[in-house]
């Protein structure tokens, strides 16, 4: 069976077909040091890989970080592409894996293909991975395609060939854009950021909930960062009331922050005639990049499901 993946730092994306359709899954990538207490019923997940042990935990503050290029070829990359296969609830099998790398661990400064990364990816994710008390998933193979560039595809395909598109995929972690040019005739252009990423903003939430008495995982600094303009929301999470105000600046300043480089990104791009907005943190830039672009209205892209374009994409593809 071939399984479509998004490995993205803080969420793993899972595209596969069944019944002749495509389905989707997404999970959250909270994995901590050690096992977790077995109580009742309650399912929980014990994985073991290469002598150590990992348990999911979304709201631990123990939670180990991934939003670092270094996950991409760590132990918690392999368990969280095995969990989101679990969450798909197909039955552990042979599989053959399609995963990602961000566009700067794929290509070199002379937009040539680092083959030492992905081989280096491949031996990452062939690794056997064991869980408590039931089976997991065999890795048959490995394909390793870049991010951001699949997911335009759609769109691509219907554009004549003087035309392009700019896809901006900005991740937790990363930020890849791509120029794409009409008939996916070629790629004019390509950059990629391991320095920018929603986790710029993850990281300041997460300092600032401390502040608060709010302490948690990464996972649940994104909760906060999804629901920034929800005062309900802010109020019923936030432990010391009296520094909710601490937490509302660190997430429009961060968000400016975050904003700010990535029109600057842009900005060493030209010649292109739509543009097109995934990724994880998609809804928090869109509207600032219809703006800076100035690309007509109906040349501008969101994905409906930002979050699984790239992986969609892969799909679509094949």
């Amino acid at each position: 069976m071939k399984i479509f993946v998004d490995d993205g730092s803080t969420n793993v994306k899972v595209a596969y077909e069944a019944d002749g359709k495509r389905k989707n899954v997404i999970s959250p990538n909270s994995f901590k040091r050690g096992w977790s207490v077995q109580f009742g019923n309650q399912q929980i997940f014990n994985y073991s890989l290469n002598g150590e042990n990992y348990t999911f935990d979304p709201i631990s503050p123990d939670a180990l970080t991934t939003t670092n290029v270094a996950y991409q070829y760590g132990d918690i990359n392999v368990i969280a592409i095995h969990h989101a296969l679990l969450m798909t609830g197909i039955q552990p099998q042979e599989v053959e894996l399609v995963v990602t790398l961000p566009l700067a661990e794929y290509y070199d400064k002379n937009n040539q293909i680092i083959e030492e990364n992905i081989n280096k990816k491949i031996i990452n994710v062939m690794r056997p991975v064991t869980l408590k008390g039931a089976e997991t998933f065999t890795v048959k193979s490995v394909t390793v395609l870049p991010e951001s560039i699949p997911a335009g595809f759609e769109v691509v395909k219907k554009l004549d060939p003087t035309q392009s598109l700019l896809i901006v995929d900005l991740g937790g972690t990363t930020l890849d854009i791509s120029q794409v040019r009409g008939k996916m005739s070629g790629i004019s252009k390509i950059h990629g950021d391991p320095n920018v990423g929603v986790s710029i903003m993850t990281d300041a939430v997460k300092d600032a909930l401390s502040i608060a008495k709010t302490q948690g995982s990464s996972y649940l600094a994104d909760d906060v960062i999804i629901h920034r303009n929800d005062s309900k929301y802010l109020k019923n999470r936030i432990n010391d009331e009296s520094h909710i105000s601490t937490v509302e600046n660190a997430l429009k300043e961060s968000e400016a922050s975050l904003t700010k480089r990535v029109l600057q990104a842009i900005d060493d791009f030209h010649g292109y005639s739509h543009v097109m907005v995934i990724g994880g943190g998609a809804a928090i830039v869109a509207d600032a990049i219809q703006s800076h672009t100035t690309v007509q209205k109906d040349r501008f892209f969101i994905a409906e499901e930002p979050q699984f374009a790239l992986v969609n994409g892969i799909y679509q593809i094949g």
